[in-house]
């Protein structure tokens, strides 16, 4: 975890013009203050009590002590009708063998009428209970810590004239920058979604997005500077590189672009809702093609509506990346998801995926991202959460994964990992504080096994 301290200074006169332009009263401050203990037996931690933390917690390191605190607030409640603002700041503080702190989040933003502009570092919105490996979006996890941004978006789904009854959309559009030490340093970040939501039904709902990020600009030490704002719309829409850019951009297209598709369908039963979905990867037009169809995240999610049961939440993932394109055993036209040939970090930030965390592990070499080391894989996940009393809450996580390394350098022995969580947390109003106790093991073919646990203290107001 590094600071980003030289980065704070011109977010926050962003967001202090933001926050100016209104005066309309808020949902009320909320503070949160947890500390958190971590031990392992290894010199690692477990994966699931470091994966989807939004890079709080180390990876190497057997012991820590965090304390994370946060102050914000959030928009008005009528977000469709009223003017309003959201606001905050988080902290992390990390005592052990190597102490650090980060600003893990400062963002503000304004909206009207269900439009937002937001600018700094914030999280996305936890979809099913946190259970799933990377919610939902192969492209789009909670791994890493916030990329500084700016960007307009929808809050939630918006409808159109006409069509109120049976179709509404989401959409978002931003830029960002990758400041941290990599291998094209000042790399933008470019991102942009659109979704449709249909209603085939009073109690069924389909709904379609489109994921689209672009790695763009920066120096490279092989290309030297990278062609930059003037050939801003080369890189957003996807077009071929000029005479100014490496000879690959001008063969295929400027700059680094990935995503995904995203597909939804939602039933709700009588007594749950139940809910499927798949995420398609691609790099390139194979891929937006489906010449890669056998790759990708498919997902059963099912929420009960029972008040407080012991099993609230079910969800179970299949993922499937080793096809990547390859027609046959002579085509050697891959896609290799998040990894790229002039932007060498790849779609990682501070050492950490910005897709799902199961692309693993991250190649460092003298403190730099070199990519990911095996994109080709394939992993089960079961994923549960719910109540065993009325304020005792808890959640398991369980996933197989088998890595065969890349296409270039695939592994010799496939590496299979058992990677499991167990925790509980105890709520009570009533109650001075929040705690919580979270168990997690790895046992690993090549490397053998690992247990870890946590402890945590918090207090909300």
């Amino acid at each position: 975890m590094k600071s980003h301290s030289k980065f704070a200074g011109d977010i926050v006169f962003i967001l202090v013009l933001i926050l100016s332009a209104t005066a309309e009263a808020q949902q009320p401050v909320k503070i949160q203050v947890l500390n958190s203990t971590l031990a392992s037996t290894d010199s690692v931690q477990p994966f699931w009590l470091t994966a989807n933390r939004h890079g709080k917690i180390l990876q190497n390191g057997s012991f820590f002590n965090i304390t994370d605190v946060f102050i914000g607030q959030n928009h008005h409640s009528e977000v469709n009708s009223a003017f309003s603002t959201t606001w905050g700041v988080n902290g992390v503080a990390a005592l052990g063998s190597e102490s650090s702190f980060q600003l893990n989040r400062i963002f503000a933003g304004v909206a009207f009428k269900g439009w937002e502009l937001k600018a700094g570092m914030f999280y996305d919105s936890v979809r099913y209970a946190g259970l799933s490996t990377t919610n939902g979006n192969l492209a789009r996890s909670g791994n890493a810590t916030p990329v500084p941004a700016i960007g307009v978006s929808t809050l939630g789904y918006k409808s159109l004239p006409f069509f109120k009854k049976w179709f509404s959309f989401k959409g978002e559009y931003e830029e960002g920058l990758l400041n941290d030490e990599r291998f094209v340093e000042g790399a933008h970040l470019h991102h942009k979604s659109l979704y449709g939501k249909f209603r085939l039904a009073e109690t069924m709902h389909f709904t379609a997005g489109l994921e689209h990020f672009v790695m763009w600009g920066g120096t490279s030490p092989v290309y030297g500077e990278l062609p930059g704002w003037e050939n801003y719309f080369r890189y957003v829409l996807a077009l071929p590189g000029n005479s100014d850019f490496p000879t690959t951009d001008q063969q295929n297209i400027s700059g680094n672009h990935l995503g995904t598709y995203q597909l939804e369908l939602e039933k709700r039963f009588q007594d749950f809702e139940a809910t499927l979905y798949v995420s398609h990867p691609y790099e390139d037009n194979s891929g937006l093609n489906w010449h890669n169809r056998t790759d990708n995240l498919v997902g059963l999610y099912i929420h009960r509506f029972k008040e407080k049961p012991v099993i609230s939440d079910a969800l179970y993932e299949f993922t499937y990346t080793k096809q990547q394109s390859i027609r046959n055993s002579s085509d050697r036209e891959y896609d290799s998801y998040f990894n790229h040939g002039v932007y060498r970090s790849g779609f990682t930030y501070h050492g950490r995926v910005l897709s799902s965390p199961l692309f693993f592990p991250v190649k460092m070499i003298d403190g730099v991202s070199a990519g990911i080391q095996s994109n080709r894989f394939f992993a089960h996940h079961l994923g549960m959460r719910g109540f065993i009393s009325e304020h005792l809450q808890w959640r398991g996580l369980i996933t197989y994964v088998e890595h065969f390394g890349t296409y270039p350098k695939p592994y010799q022995t496939a590496q299979k990992n058992v990677l499991g969580m167990l925790e509980a947390n105890y709520i009570n109003p009533d109650f001075p504080v929040k705690l919580g106790l979270s168990v997690a093991g790895d046992a690993v073919n090549t490397t053998g096994k690992n247990l870890g646990i946590q402890l945590t203290v918090g207090k909300s107001w």
